[in-house]
């Protein structure tokens, strides 16, 4: 009989042979891979069950998770293990990172955690080069799931090289209320003078959640930044959700929140910028989403992980559907309170030419502002997302038909 050992992360099982046992996809996990997996995750020998087969292959074993196998294929056939872990929903998302922290998984870039619940330093990339190549790209995205926000040190980026990196990922989501910079319009550049107010992204929050399709991800490029202070903190939405009780969590899953821009951008009340003043640092545009509104659901899927996390936040997030803004204001204060717990967060010190990139869909993040009396530059792009829906569990009693659509509930594609 063929030895045969499996990897345990909570109630999941991931599969390696020890020699070259037959897979279904004619591919064994990568050395490195199985390196990792065996450092990160218990082992667990089932060569006196019954969970091996007769000659080792897949087809024949008995496991008590269906997914194991396909996890364990998955991993097999994927040149970019991180995505595939990423996806791992049977555990809590501070386990799973804790548990993924443990080895390094990647064979182009390197991986550093920043805490246990979210963030990672990545080091071994040059941003700017043209000759970025595509396997460096997918792991950089394996890493973003994983991780939720990367931090890149010592890159230096034109605004085109920003776009240019930006489109490596996803579609440009050019910012609907600040003004591009006259160069590259997608491109959008924070200032702060040294002495001057401003509130710019001061409050907890995700970015454009007043939209229709909110933006999928940011990457933001420090230019100047003070000696100390004016970090960003992030904060983890899975882990959000996930702390709250099972009660709440299904209460919540069957409601929805108005989400608008025209209080955290109101022309009467913006701080250090203008809609109406050509040389401000920071100028703004009577757009459209000044005066409409988007409806989300409190709890949405992610896309690409299937984890689920909470998506309201205090800058946009303004009232519950069919409520009104008295009777909602306890609901959301609570959730509000929830979101920037210290064992949820990550915090980054900056310095000028780090490059930071964050997944809109999961978490939420604020900028510090402690420190007035020295000049920060940043650039941002925004990637565009899709709608925001919620896939159920039919286990739970709610919609039945497994999906919560999204904002308008009038067409859903998957």
């Amino acid at each position: 009989m063929q030895s045969m050992t499996y990897y345990r992360s909570a109630s999941k099982h991931l599969l390696v042979s020890s020699s070259a046992a037959r897979m279904k996809s004619s591919r064994v996990i990568n050395p490195r891979l199985k390196a990792f997996l065996s450092t990160a995750y218990k082992p667990v020998d089932f060569n006196n069950g019954s969970a091996v087969g007769v000659d080792g292959s897949i087809d024949d074993l008995k496991i008590e998770k269906k997914g194991a196998v396909e996890l364990s294929l998955a991993l097999a056939s994927s040149s970019c293990p991180a995505a595939v872990l990423a996806r791992d929903t049977s555990v809590p998302i501070g386990h799973l990172r804790v548990t993924t922290a443990s080895g390094n998984m990647f064979r182009h870039i390197e991986a550093t955690p920043v805490t246990a619940m979210l963030g990672a330093e990545i080091s071994g990339v040059d941003l700017s080069s043209p000759a970025l190549s595509e396997d460096v790209v997918e792991e950089i995205w394996g890493a973003f799931l994983l991780y939720g926000v990367l931090f890149f040190r010592d890159q230096k980026l034109s605004p085109q090289e920003q776009v240019g990196l930006a489109k490596r990922f996803g579609e440009i989501d050019r910012h609907p209320i600040v003004k591009g910079m006259a160069e590259e319009p997608d491109v959008i550049q924070i200032v702060r003078e040294a002495g001057a107010p401003t509130n710019f992204g001061e409050t907890w929050h995700s970015d454009n959640s007043y939209m229709l399709q909110p933006s999928l991800g940011s990457i933001l490029h420090a230019i100047e930044v003070p000696p100390v202070g004016n970090d960003t903190m992030f904060s983890c939405a899975y882990g959000t959700y996930e702390s709250l009780s099972p009660a709440l969590q299904n209460l919540l899953e069957g409601m929805r929140a108005v989400h608008t821009a025209g209080e955290a951008f109101n022309p009467a009340s913006v701080v250090g910028g203008s809609f109406d003043n050509p040389e401000a640092a920071i100028k703004y545009t009577k757009a459209a989403e000044l005066e409409s509104q988007s409806i989300h659901p409190i709890v949405r899927t992610h896309p690409e992980t299937g984890r689920k996390a909470l998506f309201v936040n205090s800058m946009f997030t303004t009232h519950i559907e069919g409520m009104t803004r008295a009777e909602s204001r306890p609901l959301l204060e609570y959730l509000f309170s929830q979101v920037g717990l210290p064992h949820l967060t990550c915090r980054y010190r900056w310095k000028a030419g780090d490059v930071a990139m964050w997944d809109n869909r999961c978490l939420q993040h604020v900028a510090i502002g402690d420190n007035s009396s020295h000049r920060r530059i940043m650039r941002r792009v925004t990637l565009k997302g899709d709608r925001p829906f919620l896939k159920v569990d039919n286990n739970n009693g709610i919609n039945s038909g497994g999906i919560l659509a999204d904002a308008r509930m009038d067409e859903f594609t998957m």
